[in-house]
């Protein structure tokens, strides 16, 4: 019977080419490549193989292997475009080790479903009614092939695979989209294991001084303490604020009458408010954001900063650097330690202690975790205590948590009026968590005022990252943005977090707005500016209230080497889009020859990764006890 089936009517063929047409569809929706010569070239060769080996050993159940290999293919490339909906990107072999972190992004998922995605599943309608109508004639039979001919196949697929890989091997990759648009995905996810297990940096990072990433940066640069405002704010406790999902753009909004965060305006007008600020995080996330408050050195991109760092010892970080100035220093968050391997992370950076759901509780619970009110009160009641026993001055960092995406808020707790128009949408869920997570920060400041805190300490406060962003929003959100903007919501827009530094004390000087364009690597080096001490070892941000010039350089979010300097936004080609270039408002740059114009820049901002990745690379390994 066996023999008597033609080739067009085997496993083999159907099967070839259900994967061949779903990832062609892919790659049209993905990269929008309609050339299917590509996905001849780059892609099928693997199928080839695979297929081939099922045939060559599979003998008994031959059917069923290929319904797997059909399932675990579909998943794979219906994660890949969930993922590139959320992050604009395709995802490396990285992002499977952060499966047990889904939680952060789960109920955003449901949000990034598409009816397109439905092309996946044509092979498996195809199957079923094919079997329901009990037609044989088309569904698909077994079919014993020679094995000279699934070997002859085999090795044509190998040889191609090998030479693809072969001629791009040696070619960093930038863009994990554009690569795999230009050379195949699988042969890019290839190349990008290649490149992990080589390296990418042959950087001697010893002979890489601060003044030469200052100058990169075009400052000439200043000794420490002789900077402005250095030694300006000495001896005082330090605590710092990072608030989820904060974006610059909720302050001073007002919405049908009604601030939207009433508490961080007030701090904004009695503090250092650093208007031009935005995140740098990569793949961590909310993770990556402490690691760069208390390191000043660039997240390592694709893979979580915490999951790299394990078993490192940051010699020069935050918390260490006030430890050898007699700080007590200590990290509160409501998850579990474990979550984003902050057990790994927080010992990296050399904290004295970490105060993580075993401490804070499970109550009152919003999303994630403890709502903010609750969590706040726990964390005051941890400070009164460092403050009753003697441990002081003291640095604390407190991550805030219930402004997390999807924003969903109880009832009860909605306290924004908004028009019917925002009921159910992106923008009406972020606008009621900001306001609620702002009414929290208020009841904590007035504790911090109470307990006499707030005049013993300088307070940061900052974003962690975006909410409103990417493959979440829908036109309807666009719309609104607008409404409540009275401009188009733009990436600068996205990535503008709020920065501020509040000094104790009623000083006028310490109550500006600063416009000088920075990003989270640049916090640590201001703060510890204010405080008198003098950073040690290399660190890759830089006091925004010394220097002018700037070069923020952004990983994961945006293409390596897209970068913001004091007037524009420059990111390069991607998957679906040529060199763009805007202005600090948004507006775009019809430039004739832009990647011309800002060769230097793009080639400066991959030397900072470069010589922040080496850097990363040869931080030491802790002592074991």
């Amino acid at each position: 019977m066996h023999e008597k089936t033609s080739f067009t009517h085997s496993y083999f063929f159907f099967f070839l080419v259900a994967f061949s047409l779903k990832l062609y569809v892919f790659r049209l929706l993905q990269f929008e490549d309609f050339n299917p010569l590509n996905t001849i070239w780059y892609e099928l060769c693997f199928i080839v193989i695979l297929f081939a080996i099922v045939e060559l050993f599979i003998k008994k159940g031959k059917f069923t292997v290929y319904i797997i290999l059909d399932v675990l293919f579909t998943l794979l490339l219906f994660a890949m475009a969930v993922y590139g909906r959320y992050f604009h990107n395709i995802p490396t072999y990285h992002a499977l080790a952060q499966v047990n972190q889904v939680g952060s992004v789960s109920g955003s998922i449901w949000l990034l479903l598409s009816f397109k995605d439905l092309y996946l599943l044509v092979d498996f309608v195809l199957l079923i009614i094919f079997h329901r109508i009990k037609s044989k004639r088309f569904f698909p039979q077994d079919r014993t092939f020679t094995k000279k001919s699934m070997l002859a196949l085999g090795v044509v697929g190998l040889l191609i695979s090998i030479l693809n890989f072969s001629l791009h091997r040696d070619e960093v990759i930038r863009d994990q989209a554009l690569f795999s648009k230009k050379y195949g995905v699988t042969n890019a996810q290839l190349i990008k294991a290649n490149e992990d297990v080589l390296g990418t940096t042959n950087t001697n990072i010893s002979k890489v001084t601060q003044e030469d990433i200052i100058k990169l940066k075009g400052n000439k640069p200043v000794p420490f303490e002789e900077h402005t405002y250095f030694d300006s704010v000495p001896d005082k406790n330090l605590l710092i604020i990072q608030l989820e999902s904060f974006q610059d753009f909720v302050v001073d909004l007002k919405v049908n009458g009604q601030e939207i965060t009433p508490n961080l305006n007030k701090l904004t007008k009695e503090s250092m408010y650093f208007k031009n600020v935005f995140q740098q995080i990569g793949s961590g996330n909310t993770a990556d954001a402490e690691f760069i408050m208390n390191a000043s050195v660039y997240p390592v991109g694709e893979v979580p900063t915490s999951q790299k760092i394990e078993g490192k010892k940051v010699e020069h970080s935050l918390p260490r650097l006030l430890k050898e100035e007699g700080y007590f220093t200590s990290t509160f968050h409501a998850d579990k330690v474990t979550y984003w391997n902050r057990d790994a992370l927080y010992p990296a950076l050399g904290f004295d202690a970490y105060f993580d759901s075993e401490y804070i509780g499970e109550k009152d619970i919003i999303g994630f975790g403890p709502s903010d009110k609750y969590f706040y009160n726990r964390t005051m009641k941890k400070l009164k205590e460092f403050q009753n026993t003697g441990k002081e001055p003291f640095y604390a960092h407190v991550l805030s948590l219930t402004s997390h995406s999807p924003f969903k808020m109880p009832k009860e707790k909605q306290m924004l009026d908004l028009p019917e128009r925002y009921t159910d949408t992106l923008t009406g869920n972020y606008l009621q968590s900001v306001h609620y997570a702002d009414q929290a920060l208020g009841k904590f400041i007035q504790e911090l005022k109470k307990s006499g805190l707030w005049d013993d300490s300088m307070i940061a406060l900052y974003g962690d990252h975006s909410g409103v962003h990417g493959g979440l929003m829908e036109e309807e959100d666009n719309k609104l943005l607008k409404e409540i903007l009275n401009e188009e919501y733009t990436m600068e827009d996205r990535f503008n977090i709020p920065f501020l530094i509040h000094v104790p004390g009623d000083k006028d000087k310490f109550i500006k707005e600063v416009d000088t364009v920075g990003g989270q690597l640049d916090m640590m080096p201001t703060i510890l500016n204010l405080m008198g001490i003098k950073p040690k070892g290399l660190y890759f941000g830089q006091d925004i209230l010394q220097y002018k010039n700037n070069l923020i350089g952004m990983r994961y979010y945006l293409p390596t080497g897209a970068f913001i300097n004091n007037e524009h936004f420059f990111i390069p080609e991607t998957s679906k889009e040529p060199v763009r270039v805007y202005d600090l408002k948004g507006k775009s740059l019809n430039l004739e020859n832009p990647k011309q114009t800002f060769k230097s820049d793009y080639q400066n901002m991959l030397q900072l990764y470069d010589w922040s990745d080496a850097y990363f690379e040869e931080l030491p390994m802790k002592e074991k006890k």
